[in-house]
């Protein structure tokens, strides 16, 4: 339930902050801002969630995969819709000259998306289940690993993705 109202609450902000009649520098800075909260979180989430199962630890597990549905709630999803929202006031001007790197990068952002929503999200939600389900002081049940496995291999493709895209916001190559 608090994940629901801390997502609810930061897309509401993020709108709010996303309007176009605060200008260019505003929206450029709220791009920029979404696109720290975005790749931070996903970068740092598997760091935690990587300590978290090298130690082996029920509680730390649970946590870690508690923390990573409530960083995503609080990061991920306002961060993302902060550079989808701002980037597309922003990217006007790149998108009628027809960029070829603006294009690459929103659909390098739009895989990055699939792969997150359409896997991650259901071995996250798998992984909740699995932990609330294990007592306190068991030891991991075997699926753990296995789904834990398969969200840091996709998990690894969902940050390549918006990191290649990110380099090509900055440098703006010609193809």
């Amino acid at each position: 339930m608090t994940s629901y109202r801390n997502l609810i609450g930061g897309v509401v902000i993020t709108l709010a902050l996303s309007l176009p009649f605060y200008g260019h520098t505003w929206n450029l800075l709220m791009h920029i801002l979404g696109a720290v909260m975005f790749m931070g979180n996903i970068v740092v989430t598997a760091v935690w969630a990587s300590l978290a199962r090298r130690s082996r630890n029920i509680e730390a597990l649970r946590l870690g995969v508690r923390g990573i549905s409530v960083t995503d709630a609080i990061f991920t999803v306002p961060g993302g819709l902060l550079v989808l929202l701002n980037g597309g006031i922003i990217g006007t001007p790149y998108f009628r000259a027809h960029a070829t790197w603006l294009f690459v990068s929103i659909g390098l952002f739009a895989a990055s998306g699939i792969v997150w929503g359409g896997l991650l999200i259901p071995v996250q939600k798998r992984l909740s289940a699995l932990m609330r389900a294990t007592p306190g002081g068991a030891s991991i049940p075997p699926e753990v690993d296995s789904l834990l496995g398969r969200w840091f291999r996709w998990g690894g493709i969902a940050t390549v993705l918006p990191l290649i895209a990110l380099v090509l916001m900055v440098f703006k190559p010609t193809f």
